[in-house]
């Protein structure tokens, strides 16, 4: 099927299929629909080498409401139930004191998924490898982040 897109602001007829007009009925925006970032949009593609009993936590930075997709993929990892992985947000303590929250605790080799943040924080994945062989983890990412210092 081939259309055509036409930029009309406030148009109601727009052009359809082979020319023919379509009468379009405007719905209202819903909330959370649409954003505007003040973050840069970016993508990353990191390896995280864990050696055996191995145990890392890398982190991103993100504003309440920015929004990332991932995927990691655990390289070499002959068990994936050696792999355990905790994907997380937390704030920046005051006076000893923050917010935590976990978004999933899993075992496995692979994981995909996305976040709109809940909070402005620190966002992350907690990552242990319970096997006696080296594994590199692949994380890709894409979104409305900070990468911070590991």
């Amino acid at each position: 099927m081939r259309t055509r897109a036409l930029a009309l602001i406030g148009a109601s007829a727009l052009a359809g299929p082979a020319g023919s007009q379509v009468q379009w009925n405007e719905l209202p925006l819903a909330a959370g629909v649409f954003r505007e970032y003040a973050t840069d949009y970016r993508t990353s593609v990191i390896d995280i080498p864990l050696g055996p009993s191995g145990e890392l936590e890398y982190k991103l930075g993100l504003n309440e409401g920015d929004s990332i997709v991932y995927r990691w993929d655990a390289v070499d990892l002959e068990d994936p139930e050696l792999l355990y992985a905790e994907f997380h947000g937390h704030t920046e303590p005051i006076d000893n004191v923050g917010d935590l929250m976990f978004y999933r605790k899993s075992t496995g080799g692979t994981e995909r998924g996305a976040l709109v943040a809940p909070f402005t924080g620190i966002h992350g994945w907690y990552l242990r490898n319970d096997g006696d062989r080296p594994i590199v983890v692949r994380l890709q990412v894409a979104g409305f982040y900070e990468l911070l210092e590991q």
